[in-house]
């Protein structure tokens, strides 16, 4: 992802395939594991629990640089005696110390090890603060190609944010660099220039003058929150707010900080969407799960990501084809999908950006109906590469799941087109309520979540989580179904051949795998069912040119409007970058 981003974050659901490859790009003096988020943990980030981070940022925006302090307090899994951090090595560490005094440290270019001044016994708490400045990774294309964001809004004021998915926190404070590495809360004070305002993660407690005519803002949210969802924000900003009454009654606030030079076009897409899409969501999967804090977005000079209570906009206010705001749509999916259900690993990162893209087509079908949702779909359908699995059972970091050449492993794009479409199939194959009911299990743990009251629980899940949902409620073991839809790369073949007994179909699954997929056929005008055994069915007495498989796309199969893997990595390398 460091050279080629894939974020659908940034990506239309009808026009993924196109828009996908970004222009590569190199950082030579930071370290590759710096710039690549979610590797595997080594025992040392084993050893302990993130609780707490306390950040203190000085923003100095002449030099583009910050300065200031990490407070990290954690909590040991095991005996701990040095305190392993990924952090960036270009950064200067001024101190580090805790309750006891100055600590001593060693560091490579992208780790900080912290001596404890005696071994920590395990099940204990300890707190740490690293004290530090330097000039972060500056984003060359966010947030396809991460960092900080230094730009001037049209007036030409300071517009500062920070897009970090790929690279993950570490690009900016000292952290646990892991899905895993989630604290429980948070308390972050940003000092800007006098004229500027800094909006950040969950409630606003404070904001102080300082003596030089500077505001330290002081945001502080009490709820678990990703890592790269931890977002600074900073601008000549005009608040555009309400409330939204949460199917669990709680009052939710609505903030938009807007840049004053867009006020007017703010106010439009906030009256016209904000309720109406919130709503949507809520009706479909479940209460807003950051309702006692804030639903939050903020306008930034990039495109857009998933900053839990602050998501980033920057769509310039554009309908788009289906008549609302995707970027919008997909950032807020993510509050559901990405950040109260958050990914337990990189590989099973389908599960923020399948669902993410498969509410817009749901959505479409709300606001304009059947023909809307089905183009929308067809559109995410021939975006579908299927070079690799989208879950992969090996352990991914951001990078490896998002680079797919010819050497690639990861499924790219195919975890928001495939994904999709895996789900398309699924409801339909197992009915509309047994789905959402399984959806509201692997968000929530519950069918029931509109009884949830206020703090929420984050969750980290699986695809055999989900799996284990879908199956649960259809009544049915769906092992064969994510097998060839989530674990394996190639699509299923549906063959057809006439014979003396009538039209042979045959499932051609990958590595010939049992695909015992149900699919609709219509018959001489009849629509009907077909259920295979052992991959094979026959209709008896009917002939090929009788039959139109699948008259209404329920059933996710190769077609031959969808290139090969092969075809697809031809069209990527052989397209300007």
């Amino acid at each position: 992802m460091t050279n080629f981003r894939w974020h659908a974050k940034l990506i239309a659901v009808t026009t993924s395939a196109g828009l996908m490859v970004a222009c590569a790009s190199t950082e030579p003096t930071r370290s590759e594991a710096t710039t690549d988020s979610g590797r595997p943990l080594s025992k040392g980030l084993k050893a302990y629990d993130v609780e707490h981070y306390t950040l203190r940022n000085e923003i100095l925006i002449d030099t583009k640089s910050i300065a200031g302090s990490a407070s990290i307090r954690f909590h040991t899994v095991e005996p701990l005696s040095t305190l392993e951090l990924d952090f960036d090595g270009l950064f200067s560490i001024d101190r580090i110390d805790d309750a006891s005094g100055e600590l001593a440290y060693t560091r490579d270019e992208a780790k900080l090890y912290i001596v404890m001044p005696d071994e920590l016994a395990a099940n204990t708490s300890h707190e740490v603060t690293v004290h530090y400045h330097g000039v972060p990774i500056e984003a060359k294309r966010a947030p396809w190609d991460g960092g900080f964001v230094w730009d001037t809004t049209p007036s030409g004021k300071p517009w500062i944010a920070t897009a970090m998915q790929g690279e993950g926190c570490d690009i900016w404070f000292p952290c646990k660099d892991h899905p895993s590495g989630e604290p429980q809360s948070l308390d972050l004070f940003f000092t800007v220039p006098a004229g500027l305002t800094a909006a950040s993660n969950g409630v606003l407690v404070n904001v102080a003058e300082e003596a030089d005519g500077r505001k330290t803002f002081h945001w502080h949210t009490g709820v678990q929150t990703n890592t790269y969802g931890i977002a600074l924000n900073v601008a000549p900003y005009v608040l555009i707010e309400s409330t939204f009454t949460s199917s669990n009654g709680t009052e939710v606030p609505l903030q938009f900080w807007a840049i004053e030079d867009h006020e007017e076009k703010a106010r439009e897409l906030f009256d016209r969407e904000f309720k109406q899409v919130i709503d949507f969501f809520e009706r479909k999967v479940g209460p807003y799960p950051w309702g006692q804090e804030k639903l939050g977005i903020a306008e930034t000079p990039h495109l857009g990501m998933e900053h839990q209570t602050i998501n980033a906009y920057g769509n310039e206010f554009a309908r788009g084809t289906y008549g609302f705001d995707w970027l919008f749509h997909h950032e807020l999916a993510h509050e559901w999908f990405g950040n109260v259900m958050t990914h337990k690993i990189v590989s099973d990162m389908w599960l923020h950006e399948g669902f993410g893209a498969f509410m817009q087509p749901e959505y479409t079908r709300e606001v304009l109906g059947e023909a809307a949702f089905y183009a929308s779909m067809y559109g995410t359908y021939r975006g579908i590469s299927s070079c690799n699995a989208i879950a992969p059972r090996e352990e991914f970091s951001e990078d490896q799941l998002y680079f797919d050449d010819e050497e690639g492993k990861g499924p790219g794009g195919d975890i928001y087109s495939k994904g999709t479409w895996l789900l398309h199939s699924l409801r339909n194959m197992i009915g509309e309520e047994p789905f959402w009911r399984a959806v509201r299990r692997l968000v929530y743990d519950t069918v029931n979540p509109e009884l949830l009251k206020p703090p929420i629980e984050a969750r980290f899940r699986t695809t055999d989580d989900f799996m284990r949902f879908a199956s649960e409620e259809s009544g049915q073991d769906l092992a064969w179904f994510f097998e060839v839809y989530a674990r394996s790369g190639p699509l299923p073949v549906l063959e057809m051949t006439d014979s003396e007994n009538g039209l042979q179909l045959e499932w051609k699954a990958p590595n010939d795998l049992p695909f015992p997929m149900p699919i609709p056929v219509r018959v001489n005008g009849e629509l009907q069912t077909v259920t295979f055994i052992d991959n094979k069915a026959t209709l008896a007495n009917v002939a090929k040119s009788d039959v139109l498989v699948d008259p209404y796309m329920q059933v996710l199969r190769k077609l031959s409007v969808v290139p090969t893997c092969e075809e697809r990595r031809a069209e990527r390398a052989a397209s300007p970058h």
